[in-house]
């Protein structure tokens, strides 16, 4: 059975050994219809939304999607984990700003890798301290823009890192020297410029952008070409390498390392902040943990003003789960020991980009209407 954690009381995260009791249920519908939109809001690996949910009484069980999860880059489950934690510390955060804990078991039960928490929410009359975080839950958002304004003073730096140790085993590394910085920016580089090179991740990635949606609009699921940031004299080069006949031919040319340059390289080098989630080991609670400390620092930096995009390509590549082409087990190696050498002890999960927008973002990626996660409250 997973670990069973009370869920911001008093001291958060506090272990308990006592199981779930069953009580009167003390959740009303509105509530929980609340609960389940904060849990919805959080981030995804290309916005999949991989959530199920599950009433009763006043337990809820988060499930993985079956449907929407299990491709090559999620392979056991790293980005389905990783979004679950996020969806999960958002749920937890909505319901403490009305005066609701959480007792949460993670993995209830290991034969059963979808099933990722159970928690009970339970009134606590001493829930009286204020969910600052709770409020940038709705206003967070990724941003592709490029380039940010900076600085990113020591004081702001100083509260993201605050919010990441919030989950124990969870911490920030900030590549502040040069020689950190550039190879960070090169581990970042190498990920992306595999992405368009690979076969495999190249359907991949290809396969979560909808562009019937057109340039000008939003959808409710996956990418919408709109929120990529695509310079308009690009877009028509950039449909047609969803085409892998064209992409090969491309990559004769340099394409994919072109690529790395323009989608990582150069908005993180033209950008005042960089960091890297890192978490203790590579278990599927740690990757769930590193999702829940992912959503504090990002909802932090929104409150702070700041912009924000993940790269979490070069961190799941280098865990040495995804089955790549035999061509490329090589540079995922090489990907893996520059990784190591850059954060250890630990293991990097998620870069963030961080810096102050120029203007207000645009298009925004949607979410499905909350009926289609399989619960009702």
């Amino acid at each position: 059975m997973g670990e069973l954690i009370a869920g911001h009381t008093g001291k958060r995260n506090r272990l308990e050994s006592a199981p779930i009791q069953r009580r009167t249920r003390t959740v009303d519908r509105h509530t929980k219809a609340g609960i389940l939109c904060a849990g919805i809001a959080a981030p995804s690996a290309d916005n999949s939304q991989p959530w199920r949910f599950a009433w009763s009484g006043d337990d809820l069980d988060l499930r993985i999607d079956a449907g929407r999860s299990g491709g090559v880059s999620d392979t056991r489950y790293v980005l389905s984990d990783l979004a679950a934690g996020a969806c999960l510390e958002n749920m937890i955060i909505h319901a403490r700003s009305l005066g609701y804990v959480a007792d949460l078991q993670t993995f209830p039960r290991h034969e059963d890798e979808l099933w990722v928490a159970r928690i009970r929410w339970r009134r606590d009359p001493e829930c009286d301290q204020v969910e600052p975080l709770a409020g940038a839950i709705e206003q967070r958002h990724t941003d592709r823009s490029f380039p940010w304004r900076g600085p990113i003073t020591t004081a702001t730096q100083a509260r993201l890192d605050a919010q990441a140790r919030e989950i124990p085993g969870q911490r920030l590394y900030w590549p502040q020297a040069p020689r950190e910085r550039k190879a960070a920016l090169g581990v970042i580089r190498q990920a992306e410029t595999l992405r368009f090179r690979s076969p495999t991740l190249h359907a991949e990635l290809f396969s979560s952008i909808r562009f019937a949606t057109g340039w000008h609009t939003a959808c409710e699921e996956g990418l919408a070409p709109a929120t990529l940031a695509v310079e308009p004299p690009l877009r028509p080069v950039f449909q047609a390498m969803r085409r892998p006949a064209v992409m090969t031919m491309l990559n004769r040319l340099g394409a994919a390392s072109v690529l790395g340059w323009r989608s990582a390289w150069l908005p993180i080098r033209l950008s005042p902040g960089l960091c890297l989630l890192v978490i203790p080991s590579t278990a599927r609670s740690d990757v769930l943990a590193g999702g829940r400390a992912l959503q504090r620092v990002w909802l932090e930096a929104t409150l702070n003003g700041l912009s924000v995009q993940p790269y979490a390509a070069a961190g799941v590549l280098s865990l040495g789960f995804v089955p790549v082409e035999p061509a490329f087990q090589q540079p995922l190696s090489r990907l893996g020991s520059a990784m190591h050498d850059l954060c250890a002890p630990g293991y990097g999960l998620v870069f963030l980009r961080f810096g102050y927008a120029r203007s207000a973002l645009r298009a925004r990626s949607g979410r499905r209407a909350p009926a289609s996660f399989g619960a009702s409250p």
